[in-house]
């Protein structure tokens, strides 16, 4: 189950957060840049208002990369839950050094390392950061206004760093100028958590947060797409005839170009050919009061993982491609019926490759 973390600058936002459904409360200064930190004070009022209903975090600030430095910030702030300690780009002494210096208050609050997704964060850190000791790790932006996180790393990057990050027991959560669109795109990585700011405001991440926009991202958020894994002995059945068709809403991409290393003879191994993807995904019917992305399948979840299986090196066969793409979109329980097309398109005629339909265990049982 993935939880909402919403960043609050104050007590009365974290009521709002509180109302509104938010899983973890979480403790910032938004006119202070990426990691802006707020007093103990003000963190001792607003653990009073929570008032024990939901675990507070805080941030430790926009520190420079010095161990005493963030010792001291982090000691002033051991009240919350959890500590998150932002790791700047420095040195890989430095980084180490202030990794062990926050590790040393491990045992009274937990401690949350935060890597920059616009700044190539080097997940290699993750080994030390479980080596030391620190009960997570996650994802965010620096530069507010460059974007958000999707822009700067690819699904296949976000993915490696999740699966990363559970391989080595830590927690893990992903934010970084996240709107409600990006929701059904990150929860098929299983984060433990995803971090809002700016979306749960009408101006941006300095405006006050609404109650109202906190409710619709926990609504996106709360939603469990994934298929049962015990539905059925067999989660993908074939379509014994396409003509009968499925009932259902057809969102589709078609015609996504993307240069892939795919081939089975020796020449074709060591560099990438252009390879176009169609796909028609049968979902459940649009509701007519549909408003927001809760209500809908995105065709962005589709592209998404189209570009994830295009980073993940050489492939022999375009039928494999097919096959995994079909197996990831139908993992979501709202998909009833996949058509995916793989083509390769340097071979002499226009396209050769393969289209396969396949159906969700429930509809083709």
């Amino acid at each position: 189950m993935i939880r909402f973390l919403a960043s609050v600058s104050d007590p009365d936002e974290a009521l709002a957060a509180l109302r509104g459904g938010a899983d973890i409360i979480d403790l910032k200064n938004p006119a202070d840049g990426a990691l802006g930190g707020v007093s103990p004070e003000l963190i001792a009022r607003t653990i009073a208002t929570v008032g024990g209903r939901r675990p507070v975090s805080a941030v430790a600030g926009n520190l420079p990369m010095e161990p005493d430095v963030v010792r001291k910030a982090v000691e002033a702030r051991l009240e919350a839950d959890f500590v998150k300690i932002g790791l700047f780009p420095a040195s890989p002494e430095a980084t180490q050094s202030v990794i062990e210096a926050a590790a040393e208050f491990g045992e009274k609050s937990l401690m949350i390392a935060v890597l920059f997704g616009d700044q190539a964060p080097d997940f290699d850190i993750l080994d030390k950061l479980a080596a030391c000791g620190f009960s997570g790790v996650m994802l965010d932006t620096m530069e507010k206004g460059a974007g958000g996180l999707t822009r700067h790393l690819s699904p296949a990057q976000l993915r490696d760093f999740v699966g990363r990050a559970k391989t080595r027991n830590l927690m893990v959560g992903l934010a970084g100028s996240l709107e409600g669109p990006d929701i059904p795109r990150l929860a098929p990585l299983e984060p433990d958590f995803l971090g809002f700011r700016g979306a749960l405001t009408q101006g941006g991440r300095n405006a006050l947060i609404e109650e109202s926009r906190v409710r619709e991202i926990a609504a996106l958020i709360s939603g469990d797409f994934r298929r049962s894994a015990g539905a059925s002995d067999h989660p993908l059945s074939e379509q014994k005839s396409p003509n009968e068709g499925v009932s259902g809403d057809r969102v589709f991409v078609k015609d996504l170009v993307l240069p892939l290393e795919i081939g089975a003879y020796a020449h074709e191994h060591g560099r990438r050919q252009d390879v176009r993807f169609s796909v028609e995904a049968v979902v459940e019917p649009i509701p007519a009061s549909a408003q927001n992305m809760a209500d809908v399948y995105s065709y962005d979840v589709i592209i998404d993982a189209i570009k994830a299986l295009a980073e993940r090196g050489h492939t022999i066969l375009v039928e494999e491609l097919a096959i995994r793409l079909a197996e990831t979109l139908l993992s979501d329980r709202r998909v009833r019926q996949i058509t995916v097309r793989v083509e390769k398109l340097g071979l002499g005629p226009g396209a050769v490759g393969v289209e396969i339909v396949r159906r969700g265990a429930a509809i083709g049982e």
